[in-house]
């Protein structure tokens, strides 16, 4: 009879039951911290796999086994992929080489008289997985990835898309175009990139991925360095799938960057092209990751590529293999994408640069029809952000706004400012203020110097009050009304040719 929750919890335990999870948790994590300790090795961490310890055991008992030696001449993924997917077992690693060991723990649900029987049975169950795998990387290696490559046609991308070898030619040319763009003059970086990709999908052929799809581009990597490719293009290959989550880890070399921006820009040209596009929360085929992979391989790899023109490219090349499209892709289909990956720009300068919205938005909107250099476009933003912390920011957009109403709402023959039609000395001062400041930010657009070029700006300010203050602009006599919005349409293109500032939010109102 139970009697109460306390009474109840306490049975449990007589009975072998921990019922908190986070009790089962730090009872693991000490468990294994002790064998570390007294074994000398060091734990290689994986929060997975602790979660899956903490709720697939009700009493659990962490024990040391080992396997054989020899099985460390098979790559460390494959054992600890093997070892973590087969058996749940996590892998250790030596504290002065950080390589793997032939050592694991297993976290057993229970205390038995004789571990030692229970440790033996995991020994041998692992064996047998280690035995599998080391027999599968072996017969890998005897056939070239360049071979199995060529029989990609018979694997399906998706049954909208055509073959895998029709998307690995795709992202051979992707990778080609952008190489071209970001190193026009690096023959050697173009060569490797479009060799990755001539083997990258090669490895879905192999045993090991096929029993282990997560390690696909790693084994390809590793086929390609056996196979005598150079470290640039077995690198690549490694590397094309990274990050292979929202807070991955990157691609470190400029061909895997290449590679992984055109196995993702790709990806998604393909899908929006057949209508496959997220929904809601719905995102079957990852396109909202991948995005912010292209995202964060651009901005922290510090790329400066027109993404505008990848992405122009990366629609061509699959309006070219003749799939049907949806409807409106040709028509709108740019936009879409575009939009799609601007949505991921706006998270992530959002969330990793802590910009404000309006400053993302008015940066972003003048970029539409311009050069999508994104480390550019952050650039500014970053600027724009600094200058709005300016106390004279707010009153400057005041007067910004109220030109840029009267050019948006009023209608005239816009003509060049003619100065003989000045009336008061603030229209000259106006007029002269944006000749000189204009040519100062020029200057400063090209050197990028953001601040500088936002100085200019602000330095407007007092003649934009002054002509307010002094003057009416929808004046009686038309032609001077005409001229006075002329003269404020400079000021407003002048302000746009930075950024959107009709976006900007004044604080406080």
């Amino acid at each position: 009879m139970v009697r109460d929750s306390e009474s109840y919890l306490k049975g449990l335990e007589r009975q072998g039951v921990v019922s908190d999870p986070e009790r089962r948790r730090r009872t693991i994590e000490e468990q294994i911290a002790t064998i570390c300790k007294s074994a000398g090795f060091r734990l290689n961490i994986d929060a997975d796999l602790l979660d899956q310890a903490v709720y697939t055991t009700e009493c659990p008992n962490a024990i040391i086994g080992s396997f054989k030696e020899a099985y460390l001449d098979v790559p460390e993924e494959i054992l600890t992929t093997s070892m973590k997917e087969h058996q749940g077992f996590f892998s250790l690693i030596n504290k002065e080489t950080g390589k793997l060991v032939p050592h694991f723990i297993a976290v057993t649900n229970n205390r038995a008289k004789d571990m030692g029987l229970i440790r033996e049975g995991n020994e041998r169950v692992l064996a047998a997985r280690l035995a599998d795998a080391k027999f599968f990387f072996d017969e890998d290696r005897k056939v070239k990835l360049e071979e199995r490559a060529k029989k990609l046609n018979g694997v399906t991308f998706h049954q909208k898309l055509g073959t895998m070898a029709q998307k690995q030619e795709r992202v051979r040319t992707l990778a080609s175009f952008i190489v071209s763009r970001l190193r026009p003059q690096d023959g050697e970086l173009k060569r490797a990139c479009e060799r990755a990709a001539d083997l990258c999908k090669a490895d879905l052929l192999t045993g090991v991925v096929g029993e282990f799809p997560e390690l696909q581009g790693i084994m390809g990597g590793e086929y390609a360095k056996h196979n005598g490719e150079s470290e640039a293009v077995s690198r690549a290959i490694r590397e094309q799938y990274l990050p292979r989550s929202i807070e991955g880890e990157l691609p470190k070399t400029i061909a895997g960057q290449v590679l992984s921006l055109a196995d993702r820009l790709d990806l998604v040209a393909a899908f929006f092209h057949v209508g496959l596009v997220p929904t809601g929360s719905e995102d079957p085929f990852a396109l909202r990751r991948n995005a912010t992979a292209i995202v964060r391989i651009i901005l922290e790899g510090n790329l400066r590529i027109d993404l505008g023109s990848c992405i122009d490219t990366a629609r061509e090349l699959v309006i070219a293999n003749g799939f049907k499209g949806g409807q409106d892709f040709r028509q709108e289909g740019r936009h879409r994408v575009m939009e799609f990956i601007f949505e991921r720009v706006r998270h992530y300068c959002r969330i990793v640069h802590a910009l404000r919205d309006d400053v993302i938005e008015a940066v972003l909107k003048q970029a539409q029809s311009k050069t999508l250099d994104f480390v550019d476009l952050l650039l500014k933003m970053k600027a724009l952000e600094s200058v709005t912390t300016k106390p004279e920011f707010d009153p400057l957009i005041i007067g910004f706004k109220r030109a840029h109403r009267l050019v948006e709402k009023e209608q005239w023959d816009r003509k060049p400012v003619d100065t003989a039609r000045f009336k008061d000395p603030t229209e000259s001062a106006l007029y002269q203020a944006i000749e000189e400041e204009r040519k100062k930010m020029k200057s400063a657009m090209i050197a990028e110097e953001y601040g500088q070029a936002l100085d200019s700006l602000v330095r407007l300010k007092p003649a934009i009050d002054a002509f307010f203050t002094a003057v009416m602009v929808n004046a009686e006599d038309p032609a001077i009304r005409s001229n006075r919005l002329s003269l404020l349409k400079e000021v407003d293109d002048f302000f746009n040719s930075f950024a959107d500032f009709s976006q900007i939010v004044v604080q406080g109102s």
